[in-house]
């Protein structure tokens, strides 16, 4: 059973505290995995090298390395799955046994318990692999090209400047839409077509308010990401480097910028799962 706070109700601290193993487990499967797909780009430059010389020994390295992450990746899943199946059926358990508030407002925190899981399940990986990702490919520039390297940095620091300005107002669109969510059984129970009107036009408010700011932040990183890559080629071509390490240093920055285009989504995801989960330990 979870560790509530003292109401005797679940908290996201109780969550980490009763399964903190398990949760460590697939978090340290996912670093490792993590860990190997940052290795992939500089193996595969490597083993480029080695062919023009005529050797086979990079491709071999390549081939380990491959073979690990293969086997690394789909035991996590597998592990994933059982792990947070269980959390869910804890925390809607306790959720549905709450008679301290109303029907309407349990079934709508039944929906926001399976939201907090899948956060934990899906987001929070996601947002996890993206750092780990990012922070390998900072450290893998900076010892192939250090120019390329820092200016990698210095965008990523402002692309995560923008995202801290932003999270206040993501945590207030979150609450409203999570208050709205919480009268959505009694609304669609009543008979005045206007109430239900009213309700279904806010949930699309808050929706279309939230997606306008998870686009804004899009656009802004889109920018500077592209910005970066325009620069950083260029650079690297004039760097005089070999063939491989060209490969590796332009692969890192897509790297990058794959990766600092997914916090957007995860960053959101995260704060909104913050809202749910104080709400669900809260009134």
């Amino acid at each position: 059973m979870i560790v509530a706070n003292r109401n005797g109700r679940p908290t996201i601290a109780g969550i980490w505290k009763t399964y903190r193993l398990k949760i460590s487990g697939t978090m340290g499967l996912l670093t490792v995995e993590r860990i190997l797909g940052v290795a992939v780009p500089f193996v595969l430059g490597v083993a480029i090298n080695d062919l023009i010389e005529g050797s086979f020994r990079g491709i071999g390295w390549l081939i380990i390395l491959e073979v690990l992450a293969l086997f690394i990746g789909t035991g996590r899943r597998l592990y994933d799955t059982r792990v947070y199946a269980r959390i869910y059926t804890d925390i809607a358990d306790s959720t549905a046994q709450r008679l301290d508030i109303g029907v309407s407002r349990r079934a709508a925190r039944l929906g926001l318990a399976r939201e907090l899981v899948d956060f934990f399940e899906w987001e929070l990986p996601q947002l996890f692999a993206a750092l780990i990702g990012i922070s390998g490919a900072f450290g893998m520039l900076i010892y192939l090209l250090p120019t390329v390297g820092g200016l990698s940095i210095l965008v990523g620091l402002v692309v995560a400047l923008v995202f801290l300005i932003s999270q206040g107002r993501m945590f207030s669109l979150n609450k409203l839409l999570n208050n709205e969510l919480e009268r959505q059984v009694t609304m669609l129970e009543s008979e005045r077509e206007f109430s239900r009107r009213r309700h279904l036009s806010r949930l699309a408010r808050w929706r279309i308010h939230l997606s306008d700011l998870e686009a804004t932040n899009f656009a802004i990183a889109e920018l500077l990401l592209a910005s970066l890559v325009i620069g950083a080629v260029v650079i690297t071509v004039r760097a005089g480097l070999s063939v491989g390490e060209i490969f590796a240093i332009l692969t890192y920055l897509i790297g990058v910028t794959e990766n600092l285009i997914v916090l957007p989504w995860t960053y959101q995801q995260s704060i909104r799962a913050r809202e749910i989960g104080g709400r669900i330990a809260g009134n």
